[in-house]
């Protein structure tokens, strides 16, 4: 029995099952695909690996570094970002002429300065596709002149050869050549226009200075690169407070194409980075304006060969203003150094020889060479805290002010002298500048008295005049931060000698950089409990420290301090009233102000390798550092000035202008009366009174001992 016939699925039937049949399969293609990028990304193997790491690329995102302010926040250094123009040699046009014409205009570079730089690396990647493994025999020399010859057009290059080897690392072809310096957007912009085969512009940091040269020497330099000069990295202020100024740059890790196209960031593959901070310098750039005109009128009035100035704040050690500049002295001739002759044996001279008579020597040149300074102010040596000086007479208030303290004068005592010579214990005879036969302790300071100064010496040991000497910070240095700081010259207690005892308190053999005058200065210059006290110099401004102001080391009873400084102020009045003399178009001083002025020969030390010449003494003849040092307002100072003029001309040798309180004086005087107006202090000089004079009795002096 035949049972009922089977009815046959309908088309649409049979369009859902194969739909679904699809779906499935599709799913599990989708599935499997899924699972197969999961295990290659979880475990990929070793050949898929290396792929991948050579897709993986790590880019560095550049952060600024931190400014630099004066103390006012005037910029005085700043990042930015600007672009330098990269070259591949690689992609470039085998005839690269176009594109080096078209960089040279854009660049403002000659084109066989740029077209040597990109042929050189195009030739030396010639040279290294050449070297095959199959070529090992071939000589190098060879490779290059035919390379060489292929880039000059002088031989036509066969087919096939210009990249036998092509499966030689990339890494040995020089793919990135830097050309010129930093460019600014607009000139990216052009470049970028051009869209040259092989060029592209790479982004980076570009430090300026918008403070210019005045505060070059202080704020220095970042990244610099000069092998001609041996100086790399850092300099000044940039190098002493780059721990706080660097920035640190982030990183980004991505996958990219074939053509080297970013495709993704990973998760985690991203880390910003973190500018630098910003510091805010004690120096204030309207107080260097100051400072370095004046300096340099007075070097020009005085036809010195250089000038050295600071001005502190004493009661916070903060340093103001720094300046040192050298001037062109035409007649200065080289000193006649004796070289050893190395095939002789013997020394000579290559220059004329010294005369035997002073009158007949020229001027020589005294101030060290610094070639970097002619490339940029602040590559130059900071003479402040590097180079040392005989700081002559204005080192007598500290010897004074040790002999005040012992007790070893009295004010009330009359020194007498028969005539302007005084023999010493060690048989060398001093002399005053102008004779006087009757004088006071507080004279021995108003007129510098050599002969004074030498009486006081021989009451005191050897180790009470040394260890004033150290107590005071010279032989040590002041710690500052810059770069390059000298401890000074003082004589060992071995070598110290009768000798050593008078000529170190007038100023003599000993060796001292201006930033160890100011801070030994400042404690005639601070007031209250804090007079006597050293303050800590620094180049920060104060950020609200209490412990600035403290003391470092108390090197004098505060009342001998202030008594010192009493004695100082007749020395102000006798530059004022030869001022006015000289300058009588100058403004009447509005301000106070006690100081010491200070004159001695400049060392004559060889340079390593050579010796002085027969006739040649300690010292340059004729030839002089002069310098006055001053604080002020004269009962509440808040300035510290020193200035130091170094080697006026024989011109004001010849008529006795050369002192310190002739050339160095009137610098000090007018950088105190224009800075301390600018800081809004209030003047404190009366008109028709006897000067400086009448802020003696207003000052707390010790009683005579």
């Amino acid at each position: 029995m035949t049972g009922p016939a089977r009815t046959p699925p309908s088309p649409a039937l049979r369009i859902d099952a194969v739909t679904r049949l699809f779906a499935m399969g599709v799913t599990l293609l989708f599935v499997v695909l899924l699972g197969r990028v999961v295990q290659l990304q979880a475990a990929p193997g070793a050949q898929l690996a290396s792929h991948i790491a050579r897709r993986t690329s790590t880019a560095s995102l550049q952060s600024p570094r931190g400014d630099l302010y004066d103390r006012r926040g005037r910029v005085l250094s700043t990042s930015r970002f600007g672009y330098r123009v990269i070259v591949d040699p690689e992609r470039l046009p085998d005839e690269p002429g176009g594109v080096i014409i078209a960089l040279s205009d854009a660049l403002g570079l000659e084109p066989d300065q740029v077209g040597a730089k990109i042929m050189s690396r195009m030739i030396v990647n010639d040279t290294r596709r050449a070297r095959t493994p199959d070529a090992v025999d071939s000589d190098p020399l060879d490779e290059l002149v035919r390379a060489v010859e292929r880039r000059l057009g002088l031989e036509p290059a066969a087919p096939g050869e210009t990249a036998p080897g092509g499966d030689q690392p990339a890494s040995k072809l020089i793919r990135y050549v830097p050309l010129g310096g930093e460019v600014d957007l607009a000139h990216a912009k052009r470049i970028e226009a051009l869209s040259l085969p092989g060029v592209w512009l790479e982004r980076r940091p570009m430090r300026e200075y918008p403070g210019g040269d005045a505060a070059a020497s202080i704020v220095g330099k970042a990244g610099l690169r000069d092998a001609s000069l041996d100086q790399f990295g850092l300099m000044g202020a940039e190098r002493m407070l780059d721990s706080r100024l660097r920035e640190s740059d982030g990183k980004a890790s991505y996958v990219r194409d074939a053509w080297g196209r970013p495709l993704w960031v990973e998760r985690g593959a991203w880390n910003a980075g973190v500018s630098g901070e910003s510091v805010r310098l004690s120096i204030d750039l309207e107080l260097q304006h100051i400072a370095l005109e004046e300096l340099r009128r007075g070097m020009d009035e005085a036809d010195a060969a250089g000038g050295r100035i600071v001005i502190l704040n004493p009661n916070t050690g903060e340093v103001l203003a720094m300046g040192d500049l050298l001037r062109d002295v035409p007649d200065a001739q080289p000193f006649p150094w004796l070289e050893l002759d190395e095939q002789t044996q013997t020394w000579a001279s290559p220059h004329a020889e010294l005369a035997r008579d002073v009158r007949d020597r020229p001027r020589y040149i005294t101030l060290l060479p610094d070639p970097a300074r002619d490339v940029h102010p602040a590559l130059g040596r900071n003479r402040c805290v590097e180079d040392l000086y005989e700081p002559g007479s204005t080192f007598k208030p500290f010897v004074w002010s040790a002999g005040w303290e012992a007790g070893l004068i009295d004010a009330e005592e009359i020194l007498e002298h028969e005539r302007n010579l005084y023999k010493t214990q060690c048989g060398r005879t001093v002399e005053d500048v102008t004779f006087r036969n009757r004088l006071t302790w507080n004279d021995v300071l108003k007129f510098s008295s050599n002969i004074g100064m030498a009486r006081l010496s021989e009451r005191m040991s050897a180790a009470q005049l040394r260890g004033a000497v150290l107590r005071f910070g010279f032989g040590s240095r002041t710690d500052l931060g810059l770069p390059g700081e000298s401890t000074g010259l003082v004589t060992s207690a071995k070598s110290w000698s009768l000798y050593s005892q008078t000529y170190v308190s007038i100023g003599h053999e000993i060796g001292v950089t201006p930033v160890q005058m100011v801070r030994a200065f400042s404690a005639f210059a601070r007031s209250g409990e804090l007079a006597g006290t050293l303050p800590r110099l620094t180049l920060v401004a104060d950020e609200g420290d209490a412990s600035r102001a403290g003391v470092i080391v108390r090197v004098l009873p505060p009342e001998v301090a202030i008594t010192t400084r009493s004695g100082m102020l007749g020395v102000a009045d006798r530059l004022d009233e030869k001022l006015k003399r000289t300058f009588p178009d100058d403004p009447t001083p509005r301000y106070t102000m006690f100081g010491k002025s200070g004159t001695a020969q400049i060392p004559c030390v060889p340079p390593p390798g050579k010796k002085r010449p027969p006739g040649a003494t300690g010292y340059f003849q004729r030839q002089y550092n002069s310098s006055f040092i001053a604080a002020a307002p004269a009962s509440e100072p808040e300035l510290v000035v020193l200035v130091v003029i170094d080697d006026p001309g024989p011109s004001r040798v010849r008529v006795r202008a050369h002192y310190g309180s002739s050339v160095a004086g009137p610098v000090v005087r007018r950088v105190i009366e224009r800075s301390l107006t600018y800081m809004g202090v209030p003047p404190d000089h009366q008109p028709g009174s006897a000067g400086n004079g009448i802020i003696a009795g207003a000052l707390t002096e010790a009683p005579a001992n």
